[in-house]
């Protein structure tokens, strides 16, 4: 189902080049993420906490724009870097953090409208994970596997202003809709739970 969806954003973004007032340009970004997930306790005791501290991150790729009587459709192609940390303490306090950093490929596709120079739009992103960290380590003699999708699927909001034809700026907020992670496996034992990954965006979009 994942694919089939990734698959229609694709084949929308490609097919609106065939239309009038389309532009072609090249996006920059900044990203501050945190990563979400359930705290929870071993049964020997070793604690699991993802911290809320944010990591920042950056974006580099394609934009397009169709506009159409005050709507537009924007989709994107971007490389991006994102990722969040979780902390890992024993029944003898020792402490470990584990630093998690995703490469992506997410694929947002925004529809809104124009209000001269402003832009509010909304729409989905899919993510396909494309270099995920280190899924097993070791920690106080055992071993502990974090289990990744290959995909995730979320949405965006969009407030943008254009200075000319050819410089678009962009704040983004993007929630996710499915979970980049499902569980970990600690001495064998496994542990399921919700893992997303929110941020904002700040960007800079310069057409042809």
């Amino acid at each position: 189902m994942k694919t089939k969806i990734l698959f229609i954003i694709l084949f929308a973004s490609i097919s609106i080049c065939a239309f009038p007032q389309f532009k072609l340009g090249l996006r920059a970004a900044i990203t501050s993420s945190t990563l979400q997930a359930d705290n929870f306790t071993t049964v020997d005791k070793t604690t699991v906490e993802t911290l809320k501290n944010a990591k920042y991150g950056f974006q580099g790729g394609l934009i397009a724009r169709l506009s159409l009587v005050g709507i537009f459709i924007q989709p994107e192609f971007l490389l991006s870097s994102t990722g969040g940390e979780v902390r890992l303490t024993d029944a003898s306090k020792n402490v470990k953090t584990i630093k998690q950093t995703f490469t992506k490929l997410d694929i947002p596709v925004i529809v809104g409208t124009k209000l001269g120079p402003l832009r509010l739009g909304v729409g989905p992103v899919a993510s396909v994970i494309l270099n995920k960290p280190s899924e097993s380590i070791d920690f106080s003699g055992q071993s502990i596997e974090t289990k990744f999708n290959k995909a995730t699927f979320g949405y965006q909001l969009n407030v943008g202003f254009d200075l000319g034809k050819k410089i678009a700026l962009d704040l983004k907020y993007e929630g996710n809709l499915s979970r980049l992670g499902t569980g970990m496996k600690v001495g064998g034992t496994d542990y399921k739970f919700d893992s997303r990954n929110n941020q904002f965006i700040l960007g800079l979009g310069l057409f042809f």
